[in-house]
């Protein structure tokens, strides 16, 4: 199992075993935090990549640096961006994404979900992926069945090479239907929500769905968790909520 990092979590759980696992947040609510944590927790213990789909690879490494300003990084992050292919046939210029000529980027015959393809068959460890709501906008024009057959064949490689894939997941950009569709086809399902209490923003998180964990929460009889951001310690869990 691969530790979260978080000791009171892997005190109950032990870690989330190799798999797909789908961070799925109300936008702010913490799942980016989550994995980033995750990540820096898991330094020099595994490899950790971190695959934007339309993020460049300098807009990841701002929100890396600026998610938690004073903690200390030690993770070795390799950043893998996409938004070469991802916006290639969008109204945006080239030159706002990459370095590469327009027609050195057009004479790539992959588009996105392929040339993510050829990314997993390297990579290994911890992976997050940013973002299953960017790649659904892809799967527009090449078919929903394409990217629900894309992530069941990353879980069938996460589990043969003994990945975590954390991939997030916006909540409510998507029809009802197809967000089950995706929660069916994931070992692990998180979900990050927040609300407004006493004046304060409360942040959650609780488990839909995880292979191996939910027997453990259901004895433990745990709702969810209190979740907080800290600037020097990153996700940190404040508190539970049981089940009387």
């Amino acid at each position: 199992m691969i530790p979260t990092g978080l000791e009171f979590l892997d005190k109950q759980i032990g870690g989330f075993h190799e798999g797909l696992v789908v961070l799925y947040e109300n936008s702010g609510a913490g799942a980016k935090e989550f994995a980033l944590t995750l990540l820096f927790n898991n330094a020099k213990k595994y490899e950790l990549s971190y695959v934007a789909i339309a993020k460049t690879k300098e807009e990841v490494q701002r929100e890396i640096r600026l998610s938690f300003p004073e903690m200390k990084r030690e993770a070795d992050i390799k950043i893998i961006s996409l938004a070469e292919y991802y916006f290639k046939d969008s109204i945006v210029p080239m030159k706002w994404i990459s370095e590469k000529s327009v027609l050195g980027v057009l004479k790539e015959e992959k588009n996105v979900l392929s040339k993510l393809v050829e990314v997993f068959d390297e990579i290994k460890g911890i992976v997050v992926l940013d973002s299953i709501t960017d790649l659904a906008r892809v799967s527009k024009k090449l078919g929903w069945e394409t990217l629900i057959d894309l992530l069941k064949g990353f879980k069938a490689i996460c589990i043969k090479k003994n990945i975590l894939l954390l991939a997030l997941l916006t909540s409510n950009v998507l029809e009802r239907g197809l967000e089950e569709e995706l929660f069916e086809t994931a070992d692990g399902v998180i979900v990050f929500e927040w609300s407004i209490e006493r004046d304060t923003i409360t942040r959650w998180m609780f488990f839909r769905k995880m292979l191996g964990i939910m027997p453990i929460l259901e004895k433990e009889k745990v709702l969810k968790y209190n979740t907080k951001i800290d600037p020097a310690q990153g996700f940190t869990i404040s508190r539970i909520m049981r089940v009387l």
